[in-house]
């Protein structure tokens, strides 16, 4: 086994090596140079493979390999045309034009045409139970005039263009809130043959334009919840590829254990933050967030449970991102400070304890490991922490409805810094927005409906500086780290790089070789 970083991967090709038996790792029949089909697992289901409702990561990443889209994203997470003949043109400050490459098929053989993409979002304007309705709340028409698409909208929105990634359905179909996966056709570079409660299975779309010509034919996704499952099916075979979901104590026994193997990792798109309930009486005191802030050691939890594979954070954007605020730093660990500021608050000890909290997070290993080592460290300031694990619906129920005082979860894929109007602004707050701390400043308010106007790169940057300066203040979220994004994946498999944003657009460039 080789820990190698996506570069690493994409440039060398690793001698194959001998001297090993493992009768039982490898039960396809084919050599690998013969395999055209890949097995890979996600840690949870696929809510829905219709385009318009995917808002859950793992929905979105089969979305990417199902579906086409009039934009997508690079490796490194930058806004590209997708379907779309080049990048979209602003006529006016609110009317964009868009036309499509030629060519483009549905899995049917059927043409992708203008009224597809137009009847696609026209859908989002108008069936506003539709999961991602609201990203378009500012479109208030998609006509179809001559050879192009015109997007018009009620203001400016510099973030648009970026929202622009929706999977493309046909014209009847997109008329509809009816989906069915196996008679839909879809016009990304594989169409769905199966679908099971345990997994689902990917075919080559034989009509699919993209380049070069798939190598992998079929992509079979099992769900398997468990984590030490997951790592059992790769050591034996059964599993090619998984993403993120391994814990980082089982990626250090793969060196010496696991030598058929590969380990891939570099930097991702993604902010693991501890959230706080401010209409809560505790949670909503700003000296106990601050004193919090203080007390965890972010590096201790970085390299301890996350095997080094992650940064401080000191802001919602990773540091590669053009609006980072770089004069913005982490809070450093000191419990004295945090000792005084809930001296100063009122919260005396009472014996060892001065408060008590709840902590709610899911049943991922890593997440209790982290949830319990926050507990363990804020106990030495006389927080006493009741760590609550619990499955993702019911979780996310509790967190969406305000059933939390404290709680942890990661934003993953996110590029544009109107992130931060989702994510704060006091129109967010669920089910409108992700908003969950019930967090509202007016000034921010102000800030960011300011940026999500303004188009000028350079204004834009100042925006959002002074976004993070202002959240950096009021802390309304603890944000912790950056983690890298990694995948443990058979050595046989090549071509296959890692994506910013987690998806998994690269298997269509990967193939099986000795």
């Amino acid at each position: 086994m080789r820990i190698v970083t996506a570069w690493d991967r994409a440039v060398k090709v690793w001698p194959v090596i001998v001297g090993f038996s493992f009768p039982t790792l490898m039960p396809c029949a084919l050599p690998a140079a013969e395999r055209s089909s890949i097995n890979l697992a996600f840690e949870d289901s696929i809510r829905t493979f219709d385009p318009r409702q995917s808002v859950d990561a793992n929905s979105q990443y089969v979305e990417d390999l199902i579906h086409c889209s009039l934009m997508t994203f690079d490796s490194e997470g930058r806004p590209i045309p997708g379907i779309a003949a080049k990048a979209p043109q602003w006529k006016t400050a609110k009317t964009l034009e868009i036309s499509l490459k030629d060519n483009v098929k549905f899995s049917d053989g059927t043409p992708v045409t203008l009224n597809d993409v137009a009847a696609t979002y026209q859908s989002l304007l108008t069936d506003k139970i539709l999961a991602r309705s609201p990203a378009f709340s500012q479109l208030t028409s998609v006509q179809v005039q001559g050879k192009s698409l015109l997007f018009t909208l009620k203001e400016p929105d510099a973030s648009f263009i970026g929202n622009l990634v929706v999977g493309i359905l046909p014209e009847k179909l997109a008329k509809t809130l009816d989906y069915d996966p196996l008679k839909s056709p879809s016009c990304g570079p594989y169409h769905i043959k199966s679908t099971e409660v345990n997994g689902i299975i990917l075919q080559e779309n034989l009509h699919y334009a993209g380049t070069p010509k798939l190598r992998i034919k079929q992509i079979e996704i099992k769900i398997v919840k468990n984590e030490k499952t997951r790592f059992a099916k790769l050591q034996t075979g059964e599993l090619d590829l998984v993403q993120n979901s391994i814990s980082r104590d089982a990626l250090k026994g793969i060196e010496k254990k696991s030598p058929q193997l590969d380990v891939l990792k570099r930097p991702g798109l993604k902010t693991t933050y501890l959230g706080f309930n401010i209409r809560d009486k505790i949670a909503g005191n700003l000296a106990v967030r601050e004193a919090i802030a203080y007390a965890i050691n972010r590096q201790e939890i970085i390299d301890i449970i996350l095997g080094g594979m992650a940064k401080p954070a000191t802001t919602l954007l990773p540091p590669d991102s053009a609006f980072y605020d770089k004069t913005l730093k982490a809070h450093s660990f000191d419990l004295a400070k945090a000792e005084k500021l809930l001296d100063d608050a009122g919260f005396k000890k009472k014996g060892d304890v001065r408060l008590e909290l709840s902590y709610k997070t899911t049943t991922d290993v890593t997440r209790i490991s982290i949830a319990k080592a926050i507990a363990s460290q804020l106990k030495k300031i006389g927080i006493k922490v009741t760590v609550e694990p619990m499955e993702w619906g019911r979780f996310k129920q509790d967190v969406d409805a305000g059933r939390v005082q404290l709680w942890s979860l990661t934003w993953v894929g996110f590029k544009d810094p109107d992130i931060y109007r989702h994510a704060f602004a006091s129109t967010s707050f669920p089910p409108n927005g992700g908003n969950r701390g019930w967090y509202s400043n007016p000034k921010l308010d102000a800030i960011l409906e300011k940026g999500k106007i303004t188009s000028n790169p350079e204004q834009r940057m100042k925006i959002y500086q002074e976004a993070q300066q202002l959240l950096d203040k009021d802390l309304p979220y603890i944000f912790l780290w950056h983690e890298d994004n990694f995948a443990v994946v058979n050595r046989s498999l090549k071509g296959f790089s890692l994506y910013a944003d987690g998806r998994y657009s690269a298997l269509t460039q990967a193939f099986f070789a000795n």
